[in-house]
């Protein structure tokens, strides 16, 4: 999915053309749930799917999600809110856990901007609860317990960005079946050693390069 203001043809609401990416985490956070701008993309996902089960060669019912980072928040978010996904596939996902961000200072991008708020406009962190309770909207483990069939999970212990611990709670609100892939040696990269075999062996149900 090409994702509204992130560098590509689709635009930030119709108002701002080319990348507004910075800042979109935040972005109306300290308003309504409805002002998210996550909300927005969440959306758009949902969307998605409902036009792609609607091409002649798709089987409507039997739809698979699949991303990595803030696409595997999305596959994630897809997977809960459409029931025509009956498979979702994840690669450290993003946007989850904000608490356990706050609580180890992940300050690195993407999480940026949220030290950005603090630091400028709350630098006594007296919003946090609030700032929290809005984020909790957009926190994909609180997708998860919504989600009601297949999902796999790969995870690199060594990320330094989506750490192993915000995924963790992830599956810790899956209420379904679910495979975790663990990988100790990789951390937030490109992960290229047969793990192109592997996703579409868990799409199709295939064995490639696994004998």
């Amino acid at each position: 999915m090409d994702v509204r203001g992130q560098v590509d043809k689709s635009v930030d609401g119709n108002y701002f053309k080319g990348n507004t990416v910075k800042g979109h985490i935040v972005r109306g956070m300290s308003d309504t749930p409805n002002d998210l701008f996550f909300k927005d993309i969440f959306l758009d996902v949902y969307r998605v799917i409902e036009l792609v089960s609607t091409f002649y060669w798709v089987g409507t019912y039997n739809l698979t999600t699949l991303g990595a980072l803030q696409g595997g928040a999305l596959a994630l978010v897809g997977g809960a809110l459409n029931n025509k996904i009956k498979k979702v596939i994840t690669i450290y996902p993003f946007l989850s856990n904000f608490s356990r961000v706050l609580e180890l200072e992940l300050s690195c991008e993407p999480y940026d901007e949220l030290f950005r708020y603090f630091k400028f406009k709350d630098h006594f962190y007296m919003t946090e609860q609030n700032i929290l309770s809005s984020l909790d909207y957009i926190d994909v483990k609180s997708f998860s317990s919504l989600i009601n069939d297949d999902v796999k999970l790969v995870t690199g212990l060594r990320d330094d960005i989506c750490l192993p611990s915000t995924q963790y709670a992830i599956v810790n609100h899956l209420k379904i079946s679910y495979e975790y892939i663990i990988l100790p040696e990789y951390g937030h990269e490109a992960i290229n050693v047969f793990m192109h075999d592997k996703i579409m062996n868990l799409i199709t149900g295939d064995k490639i390069g696994e004998q």
